[in-house]
Protein backbone atom coordinates (compact mmCIF):
# COMPACT_ATOMS: atom_id res chain seq x y z
CA UNK A 1 0.00 0.00 0.00
CA UNK A 2 1.47 3.42 -0.94
CA UNK A 3 0.44 6.35 0.93
CA UNK A 4 3.71 8.06 0.60
CA UNK A 5 5.43 9.13 -2.57
CA UNK A 6 2.40 10.25 -5.23
CA UNK A 7 2.72 9.38 -8.72
CA UNK A 8 3.95 12.90 -9.65
CA UNK A 9 7.02 12.79 -7.28
CA UNK A 10 5.05 15.00 -4.74
CA UNK A 11 4.87 13.73 -1.04
CA UNK A 12 1.51 12.75 0.18
CA UNK A 13 0.38 14.52 3.51
CA UNK A 14 0.64 11.17 5.84
CA UNK A 15 4.75 10.83 4.74
CA UNK A 16 4.94 14.05 5.18
CA UNK A 17 3.99 13.70 8.99
CA UNK A 18 5.91 10.70 9.18
CA UNK A 19 8.90 13.26 8.34
CA UNK A 20 8.11 15.31 11.03
CA UNK A 21 7.18 12.31 13.61
CA UNK A 22 10.80 10.84 13.02
CA UNK A 23 12.65 13.97 14.14
CA UNK A 24 10.51 14.49 16.80
CA UNK A 25 11.19 10.98 18.22
CA UNK A 26 14.94 11.72 17.63
CA UNK A 27 14.23 14.81 19.74
CA UNK A 28 12.79 12.88 22.71
CA UNK A 29 15.02 9.95 22.61
CA UNK A 30 18.19 12.86 22.83
CA UNK A 31 16.70 14.36 25.88
CA UNK A 32 16.27 11.21 27.64
CA UNK A 33 19.38 9.79 27.14
CA UNK A 34 21.00 12.99 28.89
CA UNK A 35 18.81 12.32 31.87
CA UNK A 36 16.76 14.89 30.93
CA UNK A 37 13.15 12.65 31.64
CA UNK A 38 11.41 15.65 32.64
CA UNK A 39 12.48 18.27 29.83
CA UNK A 40 11.16 15.48 27.05
CA UNK A 41 8.44 14.77 28.78
CA UNK A 42 7.25 18.84 28.85
CA UNK A 43 8.46 19.09 25.34
CA UNK A 44 5.99 16.06 24.12
CA UNK A 45 2.97 17.03 26.54
CA UNK A 46 3.32 20.39 24.97
CA UNK A 47 1.88 18.80 22.07
CA UNK A 48 -1.66 18.57 23.92
CA UNK A 49 -1.66 22.04 25.86
CA UNK A 50 -5.22 22.62 24.69
CA UNK A 51 -6.71 20.18 23.92
CA UNK A 52 -10.42 20.09 25.40
CA UNK A 53 -12.01 17.71 28.03
CA UNK A 54 -14.06 15.07 27.46
CA UNK A 55 -17.03 13.31 29.54
CA UNK A 56 -15.27 9.69 29.22
CA UNK A 57 -14.75 6.99 26.78
CA UNK A 58 -17.04 4.86 24.93
CA UNK A 59 -16.82 1.27 26.17
CA UNK A 60 -16.28 -1.51 24.06
CA UNK A 61 -19.43 -4.23 22.85
CA UNK A 62 -17.24 -6.12 20.30
CA UNK A 63 -15.02 -8.81 22.07
CA UNK A 64 -12.12 -9.11 19.25
CA UNK A 65 -8.48 -11.34 19.86
CA UNK A 66 -5.38 -9.79 19.05
CA UNK A 67 -2.12 -11.27 18.06
CA UNK A 68 1.59 -8.88 17.18
CA UNK A 69 2.49 -9.90 14.08
CA UNK A 70 6.45 -9.68 13.32
CA UNK A 71 8.42 -8.27 10.84
CA UNK A 72 8.97 -11.34 9.04
CA UNK A 73 4.97 -11.98 8.45
CA UNK A 74 3.66 -7.98 7.62
CA UNK A 75 4.20 -9.79 3.47
CA UNK A 76 1.08 -11.49 3.78
CA UNK A 77 -0.58 -8.34 4.89
CA UNK A 78 0.83 -5.93 2.56
CA UNK A 79 -2.95 -4.56 1.19
CA UNK A 80 -3.45 -2.85 4.86
CA UNK A 81 0.02 -1.74 5.51
CA UNK A 82 1.57 1.56 3.88
CA UNK A 83 4.81 1.18 2.89
CA UNK A 84 6.30 4.24 4.38
CA UNK A 85 6.10 2.54 7.88
CA UNK A 86 7.67 -0.86 6.72
CA UNK A 87 11.22 0.71 7.79
CA UNK A 88 9.73 1.33 11.33
CA UNK A 89 7.90 -1.86 11.67
CA UNK A 90 11.54 -3.61 10.66
CA UNK A 91 13.17 -1.86 13.50
CA UNK A 92 10.65 -1.78 16.09
CA UNK A 93 9.73 1.56 16.01
CA UNK A 94 6.45 1.06 15.70
CA UNK A 95 4.35 -2.31 15.62
CA UNK A 96 1.81 -3.95 14.37
CA UNK A 97 -1.14 -5.69 15.82
CA UNK A 98 -3.78 -8.22 13.80
CA UNK A 99 -7.31 -8.16 15.27
CA UNK A 100 -9.87 -11.24 14.91
CA UNK A 101 -13.78 -11.66 15.41
CA UNK A 102 -15.46 -15.10 15.32
CA UNK A 103 -11.89 -16.53 13.71
CA UNK A 104 -11.99 -14.41 10.96
CA UNK A 105 -9.70 -11.01 10.41
CA UNK A 106 -11.43 -8.28 11.41
CA UNK A 107 -8.82 -5.30 11.53
CA UNK A 108 -5.20 -4.00 11.76
CA UNK A 109 -3.27 -1.38 13.79
CA UNK A 110 -0.21 0.07 13.82
CA UNK A 111 1.14 1.68 16.80
CA UNK A 112 3.94 3.43 18.38
CA UNK A 113 4.92 4.23 21.70
CA UNK A 114 6.27 8.27 22.50
CA UNK A 115 7.35 9.20 26.06
CA UNK A 116 4.37 6.65 27.57
CA UNK A 117 1.72 7.77 25.62
CA UNK A 118 0.63 5.38 22.91
CA UNK A 119 -0.11 6.83 19.52
CA UNK A 120 -2.26 4.98 16.89
CA UNK A 121 -0.58 5.26 13.80
CA UNK A 122 -3.03 3.77 11.72
CA UNK A 123 -6.00 1.52 11.41
CA UNK A 124 -7.08 -0.66 8.53
CA UNK A 125 -10.15 -2.47 8.05
CA UNK A 126 -10.67 -5.53 5.98
CA UNK A 127 -11.82 -4.31 2.50
CA UNK A 128 -15.04 -6.55 2.63
CA UNK A 129 -16.19 -6.04 6.77
CA UNK A 130 -18.87 -7.74 8.01
CA UNK A 131 -21.15 -5.36 9.05
CA UNK A 132 -20.88 -5.56 12.94
CA UNK A 133 -17.31 -4.43 12.46
CA UNK A 134 -16.28 -0.77 12.71
CA UNK A 135 -14.10 1.59 12.37
CA UNK A 136 -15.57 2.83 16.02
CA UNK A 137 -15.45 -0.70 17.63
CA UNK A 138 -12.19 -1.53 16.85
CA UNK A 139 -11.21 1.87 17.87
CA UNK A 140 -12.91 2.12 20.92
CA UNK A 141 -11.43 -1.92 22.22
CA UNK A 142 -8.33 -0.37 21.05
CA UNK A 143 -7.77 2.38 23.17
CA UNK A 144 -9.87 0.50 26.26
CA UNK A 145 -6.97 -2.07 25.86
CA UNK A 146 -4.13 0.57 26.37
CA UNK A 147 -5.81 2.15 29.03
CA UNK A 148 -6.87 -1.71 30.80
CA UNK A 149 -2.94 -2.26 31.03
CA UNK A 150 -1.72 0.37 33.32
CA UNK A 151 1.44 1.23 30.84
CA UNK A 152 0.26 4.23 28.95
CA UNK A 153 -0.32 7.99 30.44
CA UNK A 154 -3.17 8.13 27.22
CA UNK A 155 -3.56 7.24 23.91
CA UNK A 156 -3.17 9.97 20.85
CA UNK A 157 -3.62 10.01 17.13
CA UNK A 158 -2.56 12.31 14.69
CA UNK A 159 -4.48 12.53 11.73
CA UNK A 160 -3.86 14.41 7.85
CA UNK A 161 -6.24 15.71 5.85
CA UNK A 162 -5.83 12.34 3.11
CA UNK A 163 -8.87 10.21 1.92
CA UNK A 164 -7.83 7.45 3.92
CA UNK A 165 -8.00 9.36 6.68
CA UNK A 166 -10.80 12.32 6.61
CA UNK A 167 -13.55 10.05 8.29
CA UNK A 168 -11.63 8.62 11.21
CA UNK A 169 -11.71 12.55 12.76
CA UNK A 170 -15.51 11.63 13.57
CA UNK A 171 -14.37 8.16 14.67
CA UNK A 172 -12.12 9.53 17.25
CA UNK A 173 -14.61 11.97 18.47
CA UNK A 174 -17.48 9.33 19.15
CA UNK A 175 -15.36 7.03 20.99
CA UNK A 176 -14.50 9.99 23.28
CA UNK A 177 -11.09 11.95 22.01
CA UNK A 178 -10.94 15.15 22.29
CA UNK A 179 -10.01 16.01 18.70
CA UNK A 180 -8.69 19.73 18.33
CA UNK A 181 -7.65 20.77 14.43
CA UNK A 182 -4.64 22.72 14.26
CA UNK A 183 -1.57 23.43 11.97
CA UNK A 184 1.25 20.79 11.30
CA UNK A 185 4.95 21.35 12.41
CA UNK A 186 5.98 21.14 8.72
CA UNK A 187 6.53 24.34 6.68
CA UNK A 188 6.46 23.98 2.90
CA UNK A 189 8.14 26.48 0.53
CA UNK A 190 10.29 26.65 -2.73
CA UNK A 191 13.66 28.27 -3.42
CA UNK A 192 12.20 31.32 -4.75
CA UNK A 193 10.06 31.63 -1.30
CA UNK A 194 13.57 32.32 0.65
CA UNK A 195 14.25 35.65 1.13
CA UNK A 196 17.67 37.18 1.25
CA UNK A 197 19.31 38.22 4.37
CA UNK A 198 21.77 40.61 5.05
CA UNK A 199 23.12 40.04 8.41
CA UNK A 200 23.18 36.22 7.36
CA UNK A 201 25.15 36.51 3.70
CA UNK A 202 27.61 38.87 5.96
CA UNK A 203 28.23 35.92 8.40
CA UNK A 204 28.70 33.63 5.30
CA UNK A 205 31.67 35.73 4.38
CA UNK A 206 33.11 35.55 7.66
CA UNK A 207 32.33 32.14 8.24
CA UNK A 208 33.33 29.39 5.72
CA UNK A 209 30.88 26.40 5.10
CA UNK A 210 31.82 23.93 2.95
CA UNK A 211 29.48 20.97 0.95
CA UNK A 212 29.40 18.00 2.71
CA UNK A 213 31.01 16.11 0.57
CA UNK A 214 34.30 17.78 1.05
CA UNK A 215 34.82 16.06 4.59
CA UNK A 216 37.18 13.79 5.29
CA UNK A 217 36.69 10.54 7.28
CA UNK A 218 38.86 11.37 9.87
CA UNK A 219 36.87 15.00 10.44
CA UNK A 220 33.41 13.11 10.14
CA UNK A 221 34.73 11.21 13.10
CA UNK A 222 35.78 14.38 15.08
CA UNK A 223 32.41 15.97 14.29
CA UNK A 224 30.65 13.12 15.69
CA UNK A 225 32.19 13.11 18.55
CA UNK A 226 31.63 16.43 19.51
CA UNK A 227 27.87 16.16 18.74
CA UNK A 228 27.54 12.91 20.98
CA UNK A 229 29.02 14.62 23.71
CA UNK A 230 26.86 18.02 23.26
CA UNK A 231 25.15 19.00 26.54
CA UNK A 232 21.98 20.39 24.27
CA UNK A 233 19.46 18.30 22.82
CA UNK A 234 20.15 17.37 19.07
CA UNK A 235 17.53 15.41 16.94
CA UNK A 236 20.31 13.03 14.85
CA UNK A 237 20.69 9.67 14.46
CA UNK A 238 24.33 8.11 15.89
CA UNK A 239 26.47 7.03 14.34
CA UNK A 240 25.26 9.65 12.25
CA UNK A 241 24.21 8.18 8.31
CA UNK A 242 26.09 10.62 6.45
CA UNK A 243 25.44 8.51 3.21
CA UNK A 244 21.86 9.61 3.61
CA UNK A 245 21.73 12.63 3.30
CA UNK A 246 22.85 15.15 -0.27
CA UNK A 247 26.09 15.37 -0.36
CA UNK A 248 26.36 18.61 -2.86
CA UNK A 249 23.69 20.41 -0.74
CA UNK A 250 24.44 19.60 2.93
CA UNK A 251 26.73 22.15 4.32
CA UNK A 252 29.45 21.78 7.17
CA UNK A 253 31.27 24.32 9.20
CA UNK A 254 33.98 22.43 11.43
CA UNK A 255 37.13 24.07 13.39
CA UNK A 256 38.72 21.89 14.14
CA UNK A 257 41.07 23.42 16.56
CA UNK A 258 38.62 25.30 18.59
CA UNK A 259 36.06 21.83 18.72
CA UNK A 260 33.35 24.21 16.28
CA UNK A 261 30.77 22.76 14.74
CA UNK A 262 27.93 24.06 12.30
CA UNK A 263 25.91 21.22 9.98
CA UNK A 264 22.86 21.78 7.51
CA UNK A 265 21.86 18.26 6.99
CA UNK A 266 19.19 18.00 3.68
CA UNK A 267 17.61 15.05 2.23
CA UNK A 268 15.57 14.25 -1.02
CA UNK A 269 12.30 12.30 -0.78
CA UNK A 270 10.59 12.29 -3.79
CA UNK A 271 10.39 15.68 -5.47
CA UNK A 272 11.22 17.78 -2.42
CA UNK A 273 14.68 18.50 -0.16
CA UNK A 274 13.74 17.64 3.41
CA UNK A 275 15.93 20.16 5.65
CA UNK A 276 16.53 17.43 8.65
CA UNK A 277 19.14 19.25 10.73
CA UNK A 278 20.00 22.95 11.35
CA UNK A 279 22.59 22.97 13.73
CA UNK A 280 25.24 25.60 15.09
CA UNK A 281 27.81 25.45 17.90
CA UNK A 282 27.29 29.22 18.72
CA UNK A 283 24.65 31.61 16.27
CA UNK A 284 27.31 32.74 14.45
CA UNK A 285 27.69 29.49 12.87
CA UNK A 286 23.79 28.80 12.50
CA UNK A 287 24.00 32.67 10.31
CA UNK A 288 26.54 31.30 8.15
CA UNK A 289 25.14 28.37 7.02
CA UNK A 290 22.00 29.68 6.83
CA UNK A 291 23.62 32.17 4.64
CA UNK A 292 25.23 29.92 2.72
CA UNK A 293 22.28 27.88 1.96
CA UNK A 294 20.46 30.76 0.89
CA UNK A 295 23.19 31.31 -2.19
CA UNK A 296 22.93 27.64 -2.86
CA UNK A 297 19.59 27.78 -3.43
CA UNK A 298 19.76 30.47 -6.03
CA UNK A 299 22.96 29.01 -7.77
CA UNK A 300 22.04 25.03 -6.96
CA UNK A 301 17.97 24.69 -6.83
CA UNK A 302 15.31 25.47 -9.78
CA UNK A 303 13.29 28.15 -8.14
CA UNK A 304 10.38 25.78 -8.16
CA UNK A 305 12.16 23.33 -6.28
CA UNK A 306 10.17 22.47 -2.96
CA UNK A 307 11.55 22.37 0.46
CA UNK A 308 9.77 20.88 3.45
CA UNK A 309 11.59 22.14 7.40
CA UNK A 310 9.97 19.80 10.11
CA UNK A 311 10.03 22.12 13.31
CA UNK A 312 11.01 19.93 16.40
CA UNK A 313 12.26 23.04 18.66
CA UNK A 314 10.92 25.87 19.55
CA UNK A 315 13.62 28.19 18.59
CA UNK A 316 13.65 26.83 14.69
CA UNK A 317 10.44 28.72 14.09
CA UNK A 318 11.14 32.16 13.72
CA UNK A 319 14.01 31.42 12.05
CA UNK A 320 11.88 29.79 8.85
CA UNK A 321 9.44 32.12 9.39
CA UNK A 322 11.48 34.71 8.58
CA UNK A 323 13.70 33.19 6.06
CA UNK A 324 10.44 31.92 3.82
CA UNK A 325 7.45 34.46 5.07
CA UNK A 326 4.92 32.49 2.50
CA UNK A 327 5.52 29.23 4.26
CA UNK A 328 2.63 27.13 4.22
CA UNK A 329 1.53 24.75 6.74
CA UNK A 330 -1.23 21.80 6.13
CA UNK A 331 -3.69 21.59 9.08
CA UNK A 332 -4.47 18.44 10.85
CA UNK A 333 -6.52 16.79 13.41
CA UNK A 334 -4.89 15.85 16.96
CA UNK A 335 -7.09 13.07 18.80
CA UNK A 336 -6.21 12.93 22.42
CA UNK A 337 -7.24 10.99 25.47
CA UNK A 338 -5.63 10.90 28.93
CA UNK A 339 -6.11 8.10 31.92
CA UNK A 340 -5.06 10.32 33.98
CA UNK A 341 -7.39 13.56 34.07
CA UNK A 342 -4.83 15.56 36.23
CA UNK A 343 -2.06 14.80 32.90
Amino acid sequence: MNTGILEDGSLSSRLKGDLYWKKQKLILRAEESTQREEKARKHFYSKFDDRNSVEGLKQDSIPFTERRISPAMISGYAEFIPDNYIAQIKNASLKVTVYDKDGQFAGLSITGVHSGWYEIVWIALPQEKPEHISSVELVTYIVNSAGASGLYKGVFAELHMTPEEQHMEKVFSSVGMSVVEKKNNLYEFCAKDITGQKTLLDAADRIPCVPLFFLTEKEKNEIESIMYNETGSIPIQFPIPWDSYRQDLSLVHFDASNKNVGILFVSQVGDTMVIELLYGKNPMITAALLGTAIRTSVTELAPSQKILVPIVLSATRPIVEKLAPNATREPLYEAVFAFDENI
